[in-house]
């Protein structure tokens, strides 16, 4: 077997294979790893072309015959590789570094964990009012791991204050069959604007958890700080805080890489037992959720990062996503997790990956045609583009194309959504069945 392009002859090898008779036998469907087709083929001796040769002959035309195929072979693998990359290379959407158009991504959401689905709803819920956005079962693991490195069905329910497309909001993961998560060192809590301190803790000791000062540890050892909410700000999310080994280079790679902006001047912010100079904050805008990085001794030694800790949701325009993906391709500092894929992509993509063809209206070219055109001009059912990297810390963050996901988060939210509990006592006592239409994913 070798590697050509699908358009290649059988008739290329005609001159080198004298001798010899050759048909092709199948197809092996391409992968990920290559960006040519490759076949299967099956060479028989023809008797009559070789039986007037003598041993030695035959010895020294075979030696000529492998080299000189492995020679044509290479060339033609060469060839075939530069059409399909060129070819593949003006499919996709071109980088843009534009530091205006980076800046305006946002943080989406933080990815966590959850044990007891209905106890961390109902604790966010009674002391934050919090609601259900949507919910969605899934009867198989997450190719990109968003349920974290778990074998097994999941679900997977937003929770917050209003549609996705303009706020701030928390994926809440739960995995069947998983009881319990080794709690990570690095997310030291998440900040929530409340309009009553006093009601905030109250509801959070009634409900038997923790508290210390503003800080209430909730579910599964999750630690909520209540703030008060400014007046006339409308997202209630504060900031994520995350524990780092070194602030300046951590507050770079978002900087440099992320293209987000120092904050610290204008959020002050003070994390108990942090040093004001050992920590920063960052985002995109100070009316957004921002990051504040902290580093104190504990994290010097040992961030002790778990799937615990989920993962940071960045949506940000398609042109500037390709541009922070190759910073972190071809950077020294972070590195892919997950490489970019696109869904709802070009056949001809498709094929490449080995991928069946996807049927929808209107057609991918038009879609990816307009959306290369305009970005902001994709339809509710164009090409999502996803990409999942890890920062200095090893925190996972991911990049997806706000054009099309703020379409698809808005219409997909469904905050009366009425949660099957029976179905998934069910599935959580082994008698998983196929999920309700009504909670199958949507996005």
């Amino acid at each position: 077997s070798t590697l050509v392009d699908s358009s290649t002859p059988q008739a290329m090898y005609s001159n080198v294979w004298q001798g010899y008779s050759m048909r092709q036998v199948s197809p092996i469907a391409p992968t990920s790893d290559h960006r040519s087709v490759s076949w299967s083929f099956r060479f028989s001796c023809k008797p009559e072309a070789l039986h007037f040769r003598s041993p030695w002959t035959q010895l020294a035309s075979g030696t000529i015959l492998c080299l000189s195929t492995a020679l044509c072979s290479r060339r033609q693998i060469r060839r075939a590789c530069c059409r399909s990359s060129v070819a593949v290379d003006g499919l996709m959407i071109k980088p843009d570094e534009c530091p205006e158009l980076i800046r305006q991504s946002r943080l989406a959401h933080w990815v966590i964990r959850s044990s007891e689905l209905k106890v961390t709803l109902s604790f966010l819920s009674d002391v934050f009012g919090m609601k259900v956005l949507r919910h969605e079962e899934f009867d198989r693991p997450c190719a990109i791991t968003c349920n974290g490195a778990y074998d097994t069905p999941w679900s997977k329910t937003m929770v917050g204050y209003g549609p996705e497309n303009v706020g701030y909001c928390l994926e809440v993961t739960y995995n069947y069959g998983i009881s319990t998560y080794a709690t990570g060192h690095g997310l030291a809590h998440i900040a929530i604007g409340v309009d009553c301190l006093d009601e905030a803790m109250k509801a959070a000791r009634n409900k038997g958890y923790a508290v210390d000062g503003d800080v209430i540890e909730g579910p599964d050892s999750y630690k909520f700080r209540a703030i008060q909410q400014p007046t006339g700000r409308t997202e209630r999310f504060g900031y994520v805080a995350l524990k780092v080994s070194d602030v300046s280079k951590a507050a770079q790679f978002y900087k440099n890489v992320l293209g987000m902006m120092d904050l610290s001047a204008h959020q002050q912010v003070a994390i108990p037992d942090v040093p004001t100079q050992h920590s920063e904050v960052v985002g995109y805008s100070t009316e957004q959720v921002s990051l504040v990085l902290c580093q104190d001794d504990e994290s010097l030694q040992c961030i002790g990062r778990e799937q615990w800790d989920g993962r940071n949701a960045v949506a940000i325009p398609a042109r500037a996503q390709r541009a922070v993906y190759q910073r972190v391709l071809h950077g020294v500092v972070g590195d892919v997790l997950h490489p970019i894929r696109e869904f709802n992509e070009l056949p001809q993509l498709r094929r490449l990956r080995g991928l069946p063809p996807m049927t929808c209206e209107p057609s991918p070219e038009e879609q990816l045609r307009a959306l290369r055109q305009n970005p902001a001009s994709a339809p509710p059912t164009g090409t999502l583009a996803v990409a999942i990297l890890r920062d200095a810390d090893g925190y996972e963050i991911c990049l997806v194309s706000s054009e099309t996901y703020d379409h698809a988060v808005l219409k997909a939210y469904n905050p009366d959504i009425v949660i099957d509990w029976l179905w998934r006592k069910d599935a959580q006592d082994g008698k998983r069945v196929s999920a309700p239409p009504h909670m199958l994913a949507c996005v």
